[in-house]
């Protein structure tokens, strides 16, 4: 069992959410990251142990259900794919009391973050625009259409490459659903559509040209995702390929985004079924058949990990 280090707590691990990012480092994508290495960049479970170093009066006492996300985890540090972990206190968070299920809570963390992070910090959403989800039925493509409404975006459209999705995602929310060919932009140009005030470019870079056509003047689009697997653009021509006063921002998150985003009240909204979050659960044992899944293109359901109920 792991010992946790100076300014560690123990986690015993309930369940963890299985991401891209975990896919890639298995890939050989991440750079800085030294093999061999449990990856794994989030969890949910209950605190086990801390390092004499922390007070014994903290808020975060034995048994207590806490979420964690980021902070090296998987990368410079042991991370979740595992029974217990160690981590640095100061990136964990309580999970209020809830009854939502293990693997429903273990979809969150990783998704909470960096939904949340993207429409405030990578696009500051305003409850007057109107946006696009440029990949739409992957999980964080699912959670931003919902949080863009809780946050209280006017107009919400989402893109799928396949025709079959397109009732799943105005089922959860989307107003406008564009089956995308790579060309949104003259298809919306075709049809004299308004632009976007925001765009969300979960795809990557395979299709944020054509992004940043879709965008309004003074508009904003953040690249969070690479769906499409190309790490970079290509010939980028700055002056070329960014339309007049349209603004391109990334977002990555860290362990400050985790600490800082409202966690509890969007786990209570989750509750509530204000932001409703499709996950599939697997075994610990079946972590190689998942990654599969993933790589094969996973959309519609956060894939999950539950390792034990309690």
């Amino acid at each position: 069992m792991p010992v946790p280090q100076a300014g560690q707590v123990l986690i015993k691990i309930l369940g963890f959410g299985i991401n891209r990012a975990e896919m890639f480092t298995r890939q050989g994508h991440s750079p800085g990251v030294s093999f061999p290495r449990i990856i794994g960049i989030e969890c949910i479970g209950t605190i086990a142990a801390h390092h004499n170093s922390l007070p014994k009066d903290g808020t975060l006492k034995i048994g207590t259900r806490v979420a964690t996300c980021m902070g090296g985890l998987g990368r410079q540090i042991p991370g979740s794919y595992a029974e217990y972990v160690c981590v640095p206190i100061e990136n964990v968070r309580s999970i209020p009391q809830t009854n939502l299920p293990v693997a429903t809570l273990a979809s969150l963390p990783e998704m909470i973050q960096t939904t949340y992070g993207s429409l405030t910090s990578g696009l500051d959403i305003q409850p007057s625009d109107r946006l696009l989800v440029r990949g739409g039925t992957s999980s964080i493509g699912i959670c931003a259409v919902q949080m863009a409404r809780y946050l209280g975006a006017s107009f919400v459209a989402a893109t799928t490459r396949n025709s079959s999705r397109v009732k799943m995602l105005r089922d959860h929310g989307a107003d406008e659903v564009y089956v995308d060919n790579g060309d949104i932009a003259s298809e919306m140009s075709a049809k004299n559509a308004e632009g976007f005030d925001k765009v969300l470019e979960l795809v990557g870079t395979t299709t944020l040209r054509d992004s940043l056509r879709c965008t309004k003047e003074k508009g904003t689009v953040c690249m969070t995702g690479i769906q499409g697997g190309e790490w970079e653009l290509a010939q980028f021509s700055p002056f070329e390929d960014l339309p007049n006063r349209v603004r391109l921002s990334v977002y990555a998150g860290g362990p400050e985004d985790f600490r800082r985003c409202p966690w509890e009240q969007l786990v209570k909204a989750v509750e509530k079924g204000e932001i409703k979050v499709p996950a599939r659960a697997f075994r610990l044992d079946e972590i190689q058949t998942v990654h599969e899944i993933l790589e094969s293109g996973g959309g519609g359901e956060k894939l999950v990990v539950v390792v034990a109920e309690d």
